[in-house]
């Protein structure tokens, strides 16, 4: 038996004296009004009205009960108040900083139509993490390999057309175009700069093996502080910045994949509630591959 359901027609028929009125604030017919009312007699082990042709009264028991039964209808609905509180209340979820405005209130527009109402909030990958460990964050957007990303982004080398050197998705680059020369200081040759969002070991460390296996020096990689400065040195000297093709597209840069060097920044979703977790990919997971301007590999199925 519905022990709240049946208290809730029980409280409203005894402060109406009236089957009719009682069921229809309880938004139920008035037969199943009285099915709830028999079910709790038999509950509680004896009739809670005495029922004539013009008025509903009280029994004994059912004035000892009925002090009980408002509390509960009370609690119960202060609970669903709780409830919808709590499912109204802002998810923070990190996010990686530069994402496209449009596709965020695309994304934020769908998983509050779901009643998930997200507080986006941009940070590099480091204070993502930091801020999902301490509980500032419920959700974080978290880099991952690969082959154990949710989300994949191709990335390639974004760079200004002022050098005279095209760079185009058709156009592949390889890494040995930058490699100093007999004779030349290794200063001037071209760097690439990483950004904060990809300074990551299973990015940043294939680059880094990769550069030197193309005979680059170790200073033609190089970490920058944010992705401004990053393509501020991409427009003063000529050098690259590792991105994505819409990256590029944002800052104005040509872009080519790396040809001897298959980089792909990757994305999961981390939280501290599994259910959090879930219901979030089966709300939003394609409007995230959206903002991301990413594929979904093979593990884009929500989990179950």
């Amino acid at each position: 038996m519905d022990l709240v359901s049946a208290c809730e027609v029980f409280v409203s028929v005894a402060e109406r004296s009236s089957f009719t009125t009682g069921a229809a604030v309880a938004g139920v017919t008035q037969s199943v009004a009285s099915r709830k009312v028999a079910a709790l007699e038999v509950e509680l082990g004896g009739r809670l009205f005495e029922r004539t042709s013009r008025r509903v009264e009280l029994t004994r028991l059912g004035h000892e009960v009925l002090p009980a039964a408002e509390r509960l209808v009370r609690a119960a609905g202060e609970l669903r108040v709780d409830a919808r509180r709590s499912r109204r209340r802002p998810i923070a979820l990190g996010i990686p900083s530069g994402l496209p405005p449009a596709e965020l209130a695309h994304l934020v527009a769908t998983a509050r139509r779901a009643d998930l109402h997200l507080e986006v909030r941009p940070a590099d990958p480091a204070e993502r993490a930091d801020a999902l460990r301490s509980g500032v964050l419920d959700l974080g957007l978290e880099p991952a390999a690969a082959d154990q990303a949710r989300w994949c982004v191709p990335l390639g080398v974004g760079r200004s057309s002022r050098g005279g050197r095209d760079l185009g998705a058709d156009i592949t680059f390889y890494l040995a175009s930058i490699r100093s020369g007999r004779g030349s200081r290794p200063a001037e040759a071209g760097r690439i700069w990483i950004q904060p969002e990809d300074a990551v070991p299973h990015v940043r460390d294939r680059l880094v093996f990769a550069a030197q296996s193309a005979g680059l020096a170790p200073a033609q990689v190089r970490v920058a502080t944010d992705m401004v400065a990053a393509v501020a040195e991409v427009w003063s000297r000529d050098d690259l910045v590792l991105c994505s093709e819409a990256d590029a597209e944002q800052y104005g840069l040509g872009w080519s994949r790396v040809g001897d060097a298959g980089l792909v920044r990757g994305y999961d979703v981390a939280g501290r509630e599994a259910d959090l977790v879930r219901r979030f990919l089966g709300v939003a997971i394609t409007d995230v591959a959206g903002a991301l301007g990413a594929e979904l590999s093979d593990r884009g199925a929500v989990p179950r």
